[in-house]
């Protein structure tokens, strides 16, 4: 269920709220809009970390066979699929047909990977930098995969830009600019 509202909307609703109506010296657009689009990409990824996945979309291919060199695993760069990575979630890899999603675990955790068995099939990943993930243990076939992940989302500019509020979620981002406001 979508219920989109305007920056014009937004603005309106934070002016209201605060009671700053008319204070356009102090509490300009600029300053309005600014607020307003931190408070959507804050909100977009609490949501998406609280296990909300509304805003989520995947990225798709074919993992290369065997380690990176020099790594004992496999790097797999998202950057040419998708220059708008906020941060990954989740990994799938498709094995004869059936859907397998790989373990997250922690950078640190690499390491369990690279003794004997450095490639195989894989069962986790993590993060290396935003758009690179290592894949544990380095894939022995080209596996299919699916990366989920949050995309980065342009900043609302023009009164006629929206925001998908779905079910009152516009009420978070017009509280947490009032209260930056007021503090």
């Amino acid at each position: 269920m979508s219920r989109t509202v305007t920056l014009t909307q937004l603005l309106t609703d934070v002016r209201n709220q605060a009671d700053i109506v008319g204070a356009t010296a102090r509490h300009d657009d600029t300053l309005l809009t600014r607020l307003i689009n931190q408070s959507i990409q804050r909100f977009r990824e609490r949501l998406t970390a609280d296990g909300i996945q509304h805003y989520l979309v995947n990225t798709t291919g074919l993992l290369t066979a065997g380690v990176t060199s020099p790594y004992p695993f496999n790097v797999l760069d998202l950057s040419a699929a998708s220059p708008n990575i906020v941060r990954t979630y989740s990994m799938d890899i498709d094995i004869g047909g059936r859907t397998k999603t790989l373990h997250h675990v922690q950078f640190e955790e690499r390491s369990r990977w690279s003794g004997s068995q450095i490639t195989g099939e894989p069962v986790a990943w993590c993060h290396i930098q935003t758009t690179t993930i290592a894949v544990m243990p380095a894939p022995t076939y080209a596996y299919s995969y699916a990366v989920w992940y949050l995309p980065k989302l342009a900043d609302l500019s023009s009164g006629s830009d929206t925001f998908d509020g779905v079910a009152g979620w516009e009420d978070f981002i017009v509280w947490d600019v009032v209260s930056r406001l007021v503090v």
